[in-house]
């Protein structure tokens, strides 16, 4: 049986409908990826899940519990990031997470240790302010330190990227692998593609109100060429079979539909025009390309 498992969930405001029928099953030990346009209910989905808000139909069930019911022990499993961090900010960050350990059932001798191993040398195990001096990316990863406190079944994760410098979010990558090791589930909510490509192994789309599944291979492959010398390189490769086409000075970027036969073709014409190759090489496939396909077609 599935960890999470939606079935024709239905969900309106007033006259709108937001979730029509959807239905989404995740089993143990994965990362689910919800994408989709402002207001196509990605966050309304994510507070069904967390029992924030009923449903108007269907069924859903997280690990065996129905998060309506509101069990204490449901919530003691589950991590979550949200827009409001929830954070008490008159407090400083070992304060609230005191708090937090507690009500989750972790003993503060497990906590610390989780804290030293896992956020040791970081900006916020350091930070003996008030949480309301902190940075909003500072804020953001106190509430992932969260989130993976006690290492919970399930995560609910909604932008969790947004405002992480470089180091921050390799770090979020990282603890976010160490939990899906230890059998943990994900659904991430985020408009930041490359979150969704590095991190889940399946993603879905929310557009009217339904749920479409997308598959990492259904879009256009994905080349670089990097050249030595100038000239009408991106003219070339659009003739040759390139489409979405990006010149960045020595970089062309593009996308092709059969590199088996457009690849030698477009290398052959470059180079019979004068240019200079150093580098020729596919970009690893990602939900993302499937996704700027699909909006791009509309468009």
């Amino acid at each position: 049986m599935p960890f999470i498992d939606v079935k024709n969930l239905n969900r309106s405001f007033g006259h709108k409908s937001i979730l029509k029928d959807v239905s989404l099953q995740i089993d143990k030990r994965s990362v689910y990826g919800l994408v989709g346009l402002n207001g196509s209910g990605k966050t309304t989905l994510i507070r069904i899940l967390l029992g924030l808000l009923n449903k108007d139909g269907g069924s859903v069930s997280v690990g065996g519990y129905d998060p309506w019911k509101h069990q204490t022990e449901y919530y003691r499993k589950t991590g979550v990031v949200l827009e409001n961090d929830g954070f008490f900010g008159n407090l400083s960050v070992m304060d609230n997470l005191k708090i937090f350990a507690s009500a989750k059932g972790v003993s503060w001798k497990e906590a610390q240790k989780y804290f030293e191993d896992y956020w040791g040398g970081t900006e916020i195990f350091a930070a003996s302010r008030k949480v309301k001096f902190l940075s909003r990316g500072q804020k953001v990863q106190c509430g992932l330190c969260r989130a993976f406190l006690g290492w919970p079944q399930v995560c609910f994760f909604d932008e969790p990227a947004v405002s992480l410098d470089i180091k921050a979010y390799e770090h979020f990558k990282l603890i976010s692998k160490e939990a899906v090791s230890r059998g943990a589930v994900q659904l991430i909510s985020s408009h930041q593609l490359e979150t969704i490509d590095e991190l889940c192994d399946r993603a879905g789309l929310l557009k009217d109100g339904q749920l479409e599944e997308l598959d990492k291979k259904a879009g256009l492959e994905a080349w670089v060429i990097r050249v030595l010398n100038s000239g009408e390189w991106g003219k070339i490769v659009s003739g040759s079979g390139g489409s979405n086409i990006a010149v960045d000075g020595g970089v062309i970027n593009f996308s092709v539909n059969g590199s088996q036969k457009c690849i030698p073709q477009i290398v052959k014409n470059l180079a019979l025009a004068g240019c200079d190759i150093c580098e020729v090489r596919q970009v690893k496939p990602g939900f993302s390309d499937t996704i700027k396909n699909i909006y791009k077609t509309e468009i």
